[in-house]
């Protein structure tokens, strides 16, 4: 190919949505269009800068690689080369002669141009350390900024998990944790510890050129890149994309971030909206075109989420969630249920009904709703933009909002009349005519302050019931919870009154029903509301989920139960802790609740019990030999749980200060992870054995003492690794303010002379022949240096051994931030008669990156529907806690018990550390510096160096 004829081929670029796209025929043309592409690139810019000279990025991989060899052998376009200045965009820390390194794949290039390495060519040295190595790297590329003033040209590619150069998703979170969360390579800043470790990240904010990244999916774990500003500041980005997997990976990239635009996941798509970017395909003929189908046609599908549901189209669930407008039901509850619903997990008819108190039309509530669910849109990447568009209205199909009081017995009269209104409706009893009419009038009209129904139709052939006379008000004999027919309100079973049962169509009375679809049965009311014992041919279950404080769990039930509930229907109650503030106050509450609904009904959610890794640890225990056998006082030393979160309460002050750290998390997710890893084997797996075995975990456990309990309360850091110089933590309403260096008293909330503490250690024992002796350690803290949730199972030293100096073996569970097992072991250093740690170390998340995991909410959603209980909190396992925790929390009120201060951003106090280690040995190389204690060991990487050579 000559310049000339490649000019030509210029003409047929497409530019879809500001990409450029140049598709090539076949791999060796893909290869000299490129280079083509490149050099004209070059060659345009020599011309229009000032100066002449032109910096080009270079990224690995081996798709450029043959498009540099073309490059060299390309003569009729004339480029001064010796103002090229070149730089590596990624490299694996390697030396330059290894056969991964990016520079060593691709030096050819710079001999074959006769570059000057010297001074015009900017790469990292990977023979310092790599810290020194970073640094270094960082003020070359600083300083080639300073002197050339910007980059010219990008040449990127795309990995299969999307991501570029070596920014791996999520973006932030890598670089986060690699060079801030542990000082590894660069200070903690303002800009940093304001950011949030989510969807919303702005990575502009991320100001260095040059960071340390990580992967485990590809080779060479350790990777050193330029930053994505650096990238999307490029005056041209040119994307090489030569198979048809990689433009596949591009489409799909396209339709994800229209659903969720988050470049954290896509770093792509920052370089696509910084504009001048162009991509030269192979793999796909008219690929542009069909891009440009994608957004005005519907059969560009993708391959569906596969039908996990046998339907059952008898079945009807009926959610209810009081207290929909609060943050719980929209980032938890709605969008658990969204990823339900899109995996077919619930039945075909399903209506779930948001009960609150503001004033809004169901648009606006859905509105706000719906910014969630799309986020959870995103991990479905086989869909297709209007797959996902169809999913979202779906699920808004199936949605409903109504106002009410929880207070109100008004709100409750209207609500039973609305709920009976729209199961009916869902289960096709009014006829398809009189069912779209009744939708048209709930979602025109309201009730007196809510839903009202004064324009229903009275139409028997449109398939619409008639109101029930007003002067005729009694009690329908097919429901137990309607009393009052009065007022426009329309009877819910007022077809059965009005009209005589006989044998011309009713399927009840007969086989020759009229079900047709503009009808609908005349009896249903009958149908649906006889009781089960006599044939009816609905199941309906009610799920009440109370998103609401406390105090109005017990007035929410008493309305409902009294003015909505059916007996006909199996109803299901879902609450949120805290369950009470001690052991009296919990009784109360627990006496008010069980006189509403018996126990059976009941379902405590503890969200921990919801995680995966939480759940698979009875089945980590019982199903490993070698571990069940060592769970024993002989050969374990003590248990160390700890929850360490480094954000603060503000914001959350006015929640947080009444309860307190124990409150908060000790007393239930804590001492629920101890049931779980020290309970004995069930006599089998149903939910009632496997709670009473964690009940006699409990009851064997005495209440802890003062003595063995340090309390304390974060104060203000002076260090400059957590002030980042925030004199007024409330003048940046756009950042998490808990996560700013900050004194709990610095919440307006929170009461100047407040003890409360945000920190607790306290040590346990469980009275039991198999953990007689054996101490129980829980640590929980806010504002720490750093988020873990993890248990540590710590062995005894080998018999006859008193070197307390070693490490001892160490079986630990991760839980959060990762999930990952490690277990710790001691062996003969190599070449010396030292002994060493080693650790074998299993990332859960690495392993299963292909395999979905449902969050939290998720799980304890379904498993209530399926009603299975073993992830729920029982009563009788709350009483026991409130038992262990209460004593101590009485002695901590009426002896005043002042917190110990420690700094935000600390491990916490000392004495918390002295009194640790009593009983757990942290070793002969342990630093009790806050620095350490970053550098927990799921970020050790060693261990993955070569794993992929």
């Amino acid at each position: 190919m000559e310049y000339e004829t490649f000019l030509k081929c210029l003409d047929e670029i497409r530019c879809v949505n500001n990409v450029k796209y140049m598709e090539t025929e076949d791999l060796t043309d893909f290869n000299k269009k490129s280079a083509y592409y490149i050099c004209k690139e070059i060659y345009e810019k020599q011309l229009s800068n000032e100066n002449g000279y032109v910096v080009i990025g270079l990224s690995g991989g081996k798709t450029p690689i043959d498009v540099y060899k073309n490059m060299c052998a390309i003569k009729d376009i004339k480029i001064d080369k010796n103002k090229l200045i070149f730089f590596i965009i990624d490299e694996r820390y390697k030396n330059d002669d290894h056969k991964f390194s990016n520079y060593n794949n691709i030096k050819f290039l710079f001999d074959e141009l006769n570059i000057n390495k010297e001074t015009q060519l900017y790469k990292p040295d990977t023979k310092k350390d790599l810290v020194s190595c970073i640094r270094d790297y960082n003020e070359q590329i600083k300083s080639m900024l300073e002197k050339y003033k910007k980059i010219d040209i990008a040449i990127l590619g795309m990995g299969s998990d999307f991501h570029i150069a070596s920014l791996f998703p999520n973006v932030y979170y890598n670089i986060y944790m690699n060079n801030y969360q542990n000082n590894y390579i660069y200070e903690d800043n303002e800009t940093i510890r304001s950011l949030n470790a989510d969807n919303n990240v702005n990575l502009s904010l991320l100001n260095e050129h040059v960071y340390f990244t990580t992967t485990n999916n590809f080779d060479v774990r350790k990777r050193i890149t330029v930053s994505l500003n650096l990238l999307s500041n490029s005056t041209s980005k040119i994307f090489l994309l030569n198979t048809a997997d990689k433009l596949n990976l591009w489409k799909n990239m396209l339709l994800n971030f229209y659903v969720n635009p988050n470049y954290n996941l896509y770093p792509a798509f920052k370089v696509i909206d910084s504009r001048n970017t162009t991509v030269i395909a192979c793999g796909h003929k008219n690929y542009s075109k069909m891009l440009e189908d994608l957004y005005v046609q519907k059969d560009c599908a993708l391959s569906p989420v596969s039908n996990n549901n046998v339907e059952n189209k008898n079945e009807l669930l009926t959610i209810v969630i009081f207290g929909c407008s609060g943050d719980l039901a929209k980032k938890k509850i709605y969008p658990a249920l969204f990823k339900l619903f899109c995996n077919n997990l619930l039945p075909k008819n399903i209506i779930i009904i948001g009960f609150a108190r503001t004033e809004q039309d169901f648009e606006s509530f859905f509105n706000k709703i719906s910014i969630y669910l799309k986020i959870s849109l995103n991990s479905y990447k086989n869909l297709s933009v209007f797959e996902k568009a169809e999913r979202l209205n779906s699920f808004k199909s199936k949605c409903r909002y109504f106002i009410g009081n929880y207070l109100s017995t008004e709100s409750f009269e209207n609500f039973d009349v609305y709920i009976t209104q729209e199961e009916r409706i869902a289960l096709g009893c009014f006829g398809q005519k009189g069912n779209e009419k009744h939708k048209q009038v709930n979602s025109t009209s309201q009730f007196p302050n809510n839903h009202t129904n004064t324009n229903v139709t009275n139409n028997i052939d449109n398939g619409c019931e008639p109101p029930m006379p007003t002067d005729s008000p009694k009690r329908c004999p097919y429901s137990s919870s309607y009393s009052n027919t009065s007022g426009n309100a329309t009877c819910p079973h007022s077809f059965h009154h009005s009209v005589k049962p006989s044998n011309t169509g009713c399927p009840y009375l007969s086989s020759q029903a009229n079900t047709s679809d503009n009808s609908g049965c005349p009896y249903i009311s009958h149908h649906i509301n006889k009781s089960g014992n006599s044939g009816c041919p609905y199941t309906i279950t009610r799920m009440l989920y109370l998103a609401l404080p406390p105090h109005i769990f017990v007035s929410t039930l008493q309305n409902y139960k009294k003015y909505c509930l059916n007996k006909n229907r199996i109803t299901k109650i879902l609450l949120e802790k805290p369950f009470g503030k001690d052991l009296e106050s919990f009784k109360i509450l627990s006496k008010q609740i069980l006189e509403a609904f018996p126990e059976k009904n009941i379902y405590r959610i503890d969200h921990y019990l919801g995680k995966d890794m939480v759940s698979g640890l009875l089945k980590l225990k019982f199903t490993n030999t070698f571990l069940l056998s060592l769970m024993n006082r002989h050969f374990i030393k003590c248990i160390k749980i700890t929850l360490k979160e480094t954000k603060g309460v503000y914001g959350r002050g006015q929640y947080f200060d009444p309860y307190g750290i124990i409150r908060d998390v000790m007393q239930n997710h804590m001492l629920q992870l101890l049931t779980l890893i020290t309970m004995e084997h069930p006599t089998d797996l149903d939910d009632k054995s496997i709670q009473n075995e964690k009940i006699k975990i409990l009851k064997s456990i005495a209440s802890i003492k003062l003595e063995d309990t340090v309390i304390g309360q974060y104060i203000k850091s002076n260090n400059d690794d957590t002030n980042n110089n925030n004199s007024n933590i409330s003048e940046n309403a756009n950042i998490d303010k808990s996560k700013i260096n900050h004194s709990y008293h610095d919440d307006p909330h929170v009461d100047p002379n407040s003890i409360t503490p945000t920190f607790c250690t306290c040590v346990l024992y469980i009275n039991s022949i198999n953990w007689h002796g054996v101490p129980i350690i829980l640590k929980a803290g806010k504002g720490l240096n750093n988020d873990i949730c993890e248990i540590k199972i710590q062995f005894h030293n080998i018999m006859g051994s008193s070197d307390e100096s070693m490490y001892n073996n160490e079986f630990v569970i991760i839980l959060q931030p990762v999930e990952g097992i490690y277990l710790k072991l001691m062996i003969k250093k190599m070449g010396s008669e030292e002994m060493e740690e080693v650790q074998l170390n299993l990332s859960l998340n690495e392993n299963n990156n292909k395999a979905y995991v449902p969050e939290a909410y998720e799980t304890l959603l379904s498993e209530c529907y399926k009603g299975y209980k073993r992830k729920f909190i029982s009563d009788e396992e709350l009483y026991e806690s409130w038992r262990i925790f209460t004593p101590l929390l009485n002695e901590l009120q009426e002896k005043h018990v002042k917190p110990l201060s420690y700094p935000f951003g600390s491990s916490g106090p000392q004495e918390a550390y002295d009194l640790v280690r009593k009983y757990y040995n942290y070793g002969k190389n342990y630093d009790t510096t806050a620095k350490f204690c970053r550098k927990s060991s799921y970020y050790d990487d060693s261990l993955f160096d070569n794993m992929r050579e």
